[in-house]
């Protein structure tokens, strides 16, 4: 009896010990840390800028290293980026022009996302931006499903017979005027739609036809279209406005078009 009783003490003994170490070594199931960052791809005009985002799963801890490159934070070379995934390109345009932007989980540092940013001349004045789906600009409110944005416009400028360039300071009319505006940039392609910014009244788009969508020397989409200015538009900058309805994405350079007081 002694014996049994030694022998069922010092099994309990061990299993209560094998308990305690199970526990001490941690009880929580581990997951892998997922990261998944928006926009995948983006084109970025030199000294630009754009918004990303990084959504963190597999942790409660949601904080995030962002880098450019190899580099925390960015360098002038590559561009910068601030803690909350803002990124600003750099004044030139670096050579390759695709940059790297990465997410790093601060819980899990092999958790890793990234993003190709592809950054082009700023070659119009007008200051060129993407609009993700679900966020807003100006006048304009995408509420759509999350995409990865690929349409963008980062120049714009007008056509004089059959010669089209950009020009610093956009398109330029006077009320009752008429012109053909040019624009470039990434997914310009037959079916995306043209518009003014402002009220309908003041600026008609004849929408371009299949013969308008080209590429420009080095091999940019582009497009031109013609507007029509009411007599009575109110001088002003507007936005010039791409959308694309087979995706519900759509781009904007904003103060892309000026109608000037008349007499100018």
């Amino acid at each position: 009896m002694i014996r049994g009783n030694s022998a069922a003490k010092l099994l309990l003994v061990l299993v209560l010990g094998v308990s305690l170490l199970a526990a001490a070594c941690g009880g929580t199931t581990i997951y892998p840390v997922v990261i998944t960052l928006t926009p995948k791809t983006a084109y970025v005009p030199a000294s630009s800028s754009l918004q990303f985002n990084a959504s963190v799963a597999g942790t409660p801890n949601s904080a995030v290293t962002w880098s450019v490159g190899n580099t925390v934070g960015g360098t002038s070379t590559l561009g910068f980026i601030s803690s909350s995934g803002f990124y600003r390109a750099p004044l030139v345009v670096p050579s390759p022009n695709q940059v790297t932007i990465t997410a790093t989980s601060q819980q899990q540092d092999t958790a890793q996302a990234t993003a190709t940013v592809t950054v082009v001349s700023a070659t119009s004045g007008a200051r060129a931006i993407v609009v993700p789906s679900g966020q807003s600009i100006s006048n304009i409110n995408v509420l759509v499903s999350p995409l990865t944005p690929t349409l963008s416009i980062y120049a714009a400028g007008s056509c004089t017979g059959s010669t089209c360039t950009t020009s610093a300071t956009g398109v330029e009319v006077a009320p009752g005027g008429s012109a053909t505006v040019f624009i470039v940039g990434s997914g310009i392609v037959s079916g995306t739609v043209y518009s003014i910014s402002g009220n309908p009244a003041d600026v008609s788009v004849v929408q371009p036809t299949g013969s308008e969508f080209g590429e420009t020397n080095n091999g940019t989409p582009s497009v031109s279209f013609g507007i029509t200015v009411s007599a009575s538009a109110a001088p002003g900058l507007r936005n010039i406005m791409v959308s694309n309805p087979a995706t519900g994405e759509l781009a904007v350079v904003v103060g892309g078009l000026l109608i000037t007081p008349a007499g100018q």
